[in-house]
């Protein structure tokens, strides 16, 4: 059997048991002639009870589902062989399993209209709205982490201080304009401090 169907067919079962209780047991109080009780149980009983299931399932699942529309009507035409309902005309049972039919997906509209069973689906969404709406924001507020560029790095690098013993004399450790000293402080970075050593270098070669 497939899993789909046999997961219907476990979800109908307080249905099925419902309707085959009613629709097996009232025709006992109908008699054998056709009288008000007749009337009563085949015009009011058994299509409240193919309604009432649709809208209960409708209710709890949330979906229809034609399977249960099939219950009165089998249950209906189980009756009729028991108690020997088949002496009414052909078209006359075919109307009311057709009507029982109707009933039952009647009673699925139904429960999708009726606000029975929506109030606490309702609360529950609406509590559940702020939360959402609270994380929404605060994935909002959180400062995206920036991404620093090379000259940022570059510049945040802590500067390397310079050890005297490196430079072999520290008279050349000037510019090439006398009149300016080269300046160390914290935005001195590897680069100008290899630039200042190789251009000592250069002039001791000269």
């Amino acid at each position: 059997m497939n899993d789909k169907l046999e997961k219907t067919l476990k979800e109908l079962i307080p249905y099925i048991i419902v309707t085959g209780i009613l629709f097996l047991l009232l025709p006992i109080f109908m008699g054998k002639s056709a009288g008000f009780m007749t009337y009563l149980i085949e015009l009011v009983a058994f299509p409240l009870t193919a309604l009432g299931c649709g809208i209960v399932y409708k209710i709890k699942k949330k979906r229809n589902n034609l399977y249960l529309c099939l219950i009165a009507p089998i249950f209906y035409a189980l009756a009729a062989l028991l108690y020997g309902m088949w002496r009414a005309s052909w078209y006359t049972v075919l109307i009311y399993i057709a009507a029982y039919f109707l009933c039952g997906y009647l009673g699925q509209i139904l429960g999708d209209i009726l606000p029975i069973g929506k109030k606490g689906s309702a609360k529950n969404e609406q509590q559940s709205k702020p939360a959402e709406r609270q994380r929404r924001v605060s994935a909002e507020e959180k400062p995206a982490k920036r991404h620093r560029t090379n000259t940022e790095e570059k510049t945040a690098r802590p500067a390397r201080r310079v050890n005297v013993e490196e430079i072999s004399d520290v008279d050349d450790f000037v510019a090439q304009d006398p009149e300016k000293d080269n300046e160390l402080d914290t935005s001195t970075t590897d680069d100008d401090i290899e630039a200042i050593l190789r251009s000592i270098h250069n002039r001791k070669q000269q």
